[in-house]
């Protein structure tokens, strides 16, 4: 049945209104009000999958990336006009293309990449970056003190790589300098833990 519902998250109505009804479009809002963003700020989403925070963001250069064509095509057709959106894995060639980015965007994506993966990505994410940007992660993690339904959330996520909020730091470690992490609860309707990330001086 778990499994079944899953596979329901890849209908893009369905994930959207999923993520509405437990709440996990404050957690992104949340990290988004923080970064402030300004006019012309250059941001990349790695894992934007079909955007619908987008209208959050404000005036702003847009680069988002994702891998479900699905999650895409709903993303440009509501504001490919306005943003640039690949259905492509980010990857070196595509961090030489990019002008100098202020704000990179890996929301809910770092506990479904492997350390490896997680790692090269980091990597990208810090070379990337313009003077003064910032890098914001924030995903599903276990943390002492979690309460039942907190852990089964955390155990049933979708995501194979959840990890604990050391674990997240020790892996940005090794491409930023300066990194300021917390846990979040109370967030989504459904009590849930996340640890949330701002990195800054890439390495």
């Amino acid at each position: 049945m778990l499994d079944a519902a899953k596979r329901l998250l890849g209908n893009v109505g369905l994930y959207v209104l999923l993520q509405k009804a437990v709440g996990a479009d404050r957690l992104r809002y949340r990290c988004l009000d923080s970064l402030e963003m300004k006019p012309g700020d250059v941001v990349l989403d790695v894992g934007c999958g079909p955007a619908y925070y987008f209208e959050r963001i404000g005036d702003v250069r847009y680069f988002g990336f994702d891998t479900e064509q699905r999650y895409i095509d709903h993303a440009k057709g509501r504001w490919g006009d306005r943003a640039d959106f690949r259905c492509e894995v980010f990857t070196e060639a595509h961090a030489a293309t990019l002008p100098p980015v202020d704000k990179v965007l890996l929301f809910g994506l770092l506990h479904h990449l492997s350390d490896d993966d997680s790692l090269e990505l980091l990597r990208l994410c810090g070379k990337v970056l313009a003077p003064g940007g910032v890098v914001v992660s924030v995903d599903t993690c276990f943390e002492p003190g979690q309460g039942r339904v907190s852990r089964w959330m955390s155990e049933n996520d979708r995501g194979e790589y959840v990890r604990k909020p050391e674990e997240f730091t020790t892996l940005a470690q090794k491409s930023f300098g300066e990194i300021d992490g917390q846990v979040w609860t109370g967030v989504t309707r459904i009590p849930s833990s996340f640890w949330m990330m701002r990195m800054t001086a890439p390495v």
